[in-house]
């Protein structure tokens, strides 16, 4: 009887597991096509432009981490000659300024260098729209970026080496953009740009010179968390990283049964978040998430690799190719090093 019980429950578990996955794959499949084919052909959607006063910048020092000011074209005086490194935070697809990963990014770089200025770029009403909207707002918003900058390059001497972009989702493509743009006005390259998860619906079957490409910036890093859905599923930058393959992250599949309406936006959007949860513990902790040089993620798992390494919060590397890594399915994401332990249980 026992033995009928035990294989009883073991289906009914099964049964139910099953269910939960095939309810999460439905969902991400169903979500993913109304937000990939909104707009059979984008190209012929006419938008208005977005407007300067559409974009804000917020200005965040070590001195006053928690307090802001907020800055443009013509209040720009402390950056006159400034050798402390300049780092523009760039949210996508429906959030602000006031994203909680924003805040702590912002805080992440303001510990590691409490010299920096880090403007987190809000451009809350643009991104709000429905995301093929969104999507052409995203050349707009670059150019208004791209004007901030290239004031600061010719207006108030500082260098192109102290500029760092950082962008999420649509924020990533803004990055690319705002590369080309910045090169076009003043025929200088950025020294680097990140981009976490870029956007890749609207964008995966668009020429180069039309989405984030390796030739944006000197070193264009790439970090791939939901690659083929929310995110750009190809290598397209100078180093690209592919965290636990690149599409699917540990952890991420939370669906629960007897509370659907409260659990489906977790499930649909987890994996692309994790671009920025693994940024934000590299950047506290540059040297615990390590990634390997490989050609695919098969090879990775069977070890068969490059010796080459890099940890994820190297923001130095002038590395090139496609980098993997595995995480935990939760903080700290670093996996533990054989004989040690992680620094972000420390700092997370």
């Amino acid at each position: 009887m026992w033995f009928q019980n035990f294989w009883a429950v073991f289906a009914a578990m099964s049964f139910t597991k099953t269910v939960v996955e095939a309810i999460n794959d439905r969902l991400r499949n169903d979500f993913f096509y109304i937000y990939k084919n909104a707009a059979v052909e984008t190209r012929d959607f006419q938008q208005k432009p977005v407007t300067e006063n559409e974009v804000s910048f917020y200005l965040y020092t070590g001195e006053n981490p928690k307090e802001y000011s907020v800055i443009g074209q013509d209040n720009l005086d402390q950056f006159w000659n400034t050798t402390n490194q300049i780092v523009l935070l760039i949210h996508g697809w429906t959030n602000s300024r006031q994203s909680d990963w924003m805040e702590d990014l912002k805080n992440a770089f303001l510990v590691r260098d409490k010299d920096s200025f880090v403007i987190m770029v809000d451009w809350q009403e643009p991104a709000n729209q429905l995301y093929y909207v969104s999507s052409i707002n995203t050349y707009d918003v670059s150019k208004i970026i791209t004007k901030l900058l290239v004031n600061l390059y010719r207006n108030y001497q500082v260098d192109r080496e102290r500029f760092l972009l950082v962008g999420h989702s649509l924020g990533g493509q803004i990055c690319g953009f705002v590369g080309k743009l910045f090169k076009k006005e003043t025929s200088e390259t950025l020294p680097r740009l990140i981009a976490l998860d870029p956007a890749g619906p609207l964008f995966s079957t668009r020429p180069e010179d039309k989405r984030l490409n390796k030739n944006d910036a000197r070193v264009v890093e790439v970090i791939h968390t939901d690659g083929g859905t929310f995110g750009f599923r190809n290598s397209c930058g100078t180093i690209d990283f592919f965290a636990n393959g690149g599409s699917s992250q540990p952890g991420c599949k939370k669906i629960d049964l007897a509370d659907l309406a409260g659990s489906l936006s977790e499930p649909v959007t987890c994996d692309h978040r994790r671009a920025w949860a693994y940024f934000i513990e590299a950047v506290l902790n540059p040297s615990d998430l390590v990634a390997q040089k490989c050609d695919t993620w098969a090879k990775f798992k069977l070890n068969s690799c490059s010796e080459e390494t890099v940890p994820l919060g190297d923001l130095t590397t002038t590395l090139q190719g496609n980098f993997f890594l595995q995480t935990n399915k939760e903080r700290p994401y670093a996996k533990k090093v054989s004989g040690g332990f992680s620094l972000s249980r420390l700092l997370l």
